[in-house]
């Protein structure tokens, strides 16, 4: 009943997303908690110069240096970190390696920022030259005249935005040509250099292109000289098309959010397998599998906190005979009506009631006594002969159900060390019944190491604690 965790991922990006978590334009990869591969996409094999199939293998083969950084990863679920790691195979590149801890492994992603990178080390080092005359690399020289509030350009503005040096007038207004919703900026800028307490500028913001784009403009510039009483008079800048840049920008915040959204699909998606994993799915009540681990919870928390509880065994008498008799089908049909049945007369918020296997239930009492155990046993009984199923094979004419009960409460831990032995004490009482006739519920009434003494609870008698 339980599947893989891999299975679980593998699942996930088989589904709807599968298709584009493949074609992701960013690589995407899936680790467990002992960074083995589970699932990464082409994009990811490609970066890293790794074979088709990783399912299973170390990233550290192919990306070393990955091991340092996922070392220093936080260990809460959510917890992320981002580097950038140098690969030397063939042409030297730069990749971003963004980790996030899942509740059961690693999701990362990997962007190639080799050429991102260059084109920002290009742009930091032309701001530095003390060279303004820049035409080939799209760069503008220009002279604002504060107190005139007027501004010169060199004619290589009007190339860096796709004009012929005739084709479009000069403007001395300096931030005329700017996007009116970034105009706010180049303010917010020049506010500082107004007001005496800042020498240098720098902004960005957008001017139209000849075809009716917007491109991206870095400007930076410094006051060099000042009026007889202190005030700002003039500054030279320099403006640069950063439109590449920012284009790179927005394809990786793209494709972080895309990764984003692929990490929460696979989570949900992971989280879903595993709640199905722990249902059964004629009956649609929790399985084997939920149960073991609710009997363990339950068991630990009557040893510290909780008074006592009582686990049910419940079979389905000659159902062997009933499937032969009306079919596989119908003995679907009667599975499902005696799991509705036995969930009903459970206590909502305290009882758990499973599928234990074939035509076996389990019910897990929490916070009750003997007494009150049996009195719902006999409920559950009562339902199951309410729903007045035939049964020709059954020398009741109907369907019926045996009950084994047994009792742990606080104090037994010398009697009962495990919840295995809870389950072999009631699974002996389930036997008790079922040799008694069936249609019967058996109480374990005495639980001592390797031993097991059962005691048959009529249905009109009531019967005391067991000891």
């Amino acid at each position: 009943m339980g599947e893989r965790t891999s299975g679980a991922f593998e699942t996930a990006s088989a589904g709807g997303g599968g298709s584009a978590y493949e074609l992701a334009p960013v690589g995407l990869c899936t680790l467990d908690r002992h960074r083995r591969v589970l699932v990464c996409n082409r994009c990811f094999r490609e970066l890293i110069t790794a074979p088709t199939d990783l399912a299973g293998r170390t990233l550290a083969e192919w990306l070393p240096a990955a091991d340092t950084l996922l070392d220093r990863l936080p260990v809460e679920p959510g917890g992320t970190i981002e580097a950038d790691l140098t690969i030397e195979q063939g042409n030297r590149r730069l990749l971003r390696l963004s980790a996030t801890r899942l509740d059961d492994g690693l999701s990362l992603a990997l962007a190639d920022v080799t050429a991102a990178t260059e084109a920002l080390d290009a742009l930091r080092q032309a701001a530095e030259r003390s060279s303004f005359a820049l035409e080939s690399a799209g760069q503008w020289v220009w002279d604002y005249d504060i107190v005139e509030n007027r501004v010169w350009r060199s004619q290589q503005w009007k190339r860096a935005l796709g004009y012929a040096p005739e084709e479009l007038a000069d403007q001395d207004e300096p931030w005329r040509i700017v996007h009116p919703s970034d105009r706010k900026i180049v303010q917010a800028a020049m506010a500082p250099i107004l007001a005496g307490t800042r020498r240098d500028f720098e902004a960005t913001y957008r001017l139209r292109h000849k075809d009716g784009g917007w491109r991206f403009i870095l400007s930076r510039g410094k006051v060099i000289a000042h009026t007889p009483d202190g005030r700002p008079a003039r500054m030279l800048a320099t403006s640069v098309d950063i439109t590449p840049q920012k284009e790179v920008e927005r394809e990786l915040e793209a494709t972080i959010r895309q990764r984003r959204q692929l990490e929460h699909d696979l989570i949900t998606a992971n989280r879903r397998l595993r709640l199905l994993a722990e249902i059964d799915s004629l009956t649609e009540l929790p399985n084997r599998r939920k149960f073991d681990k609710c009997l363990e919870r339950e068991f630990r928390r009557t040893r510290r906190e909780r008074p006592s509880l009582v686990l049910s065994m419940l079979d389905v008498d000659y159902f062997k005979s009933f499937n032969d008799l009306y079919g596989h089908q119908a003995g679907d049909d009667c599975l499902r009506a005696v799991a509705e049945a036995l969930q009903q007369v459970g206590r909502p918020t305290r009882d758990i009631v499973t599928r234990y296997g074939g035509e076996e239930f389990a019910a897990i009492l929490v916070d009750i006594d003997l007494d009150e155990a049996i009195a719902v046993a006999r409920r559950m009984a009562e339902a199951v002969e309410r729903l007045a199923i035939p049964h020709s094979g059954s020398p009741f004419g109907r369907v019926t159900i045996c009950i084994g009960l047994t009792l742990f409460r606080f104090g037994q831990q010398r009697r009962l060390r495990t919840p295995d032995q809870l389950v072999q004490a009631a699974d002996r009482a389930l036997y008790a019944a079922k040799d008694a006739g069936r249609d019967r519920i058996a109480v374990a009434t005495r639980l001592e190491e390797g031993r097991v003494e059962t005691r048959i609870v009529g249905r009109d008698t009531e019967a005391a604690p067991a000891g």
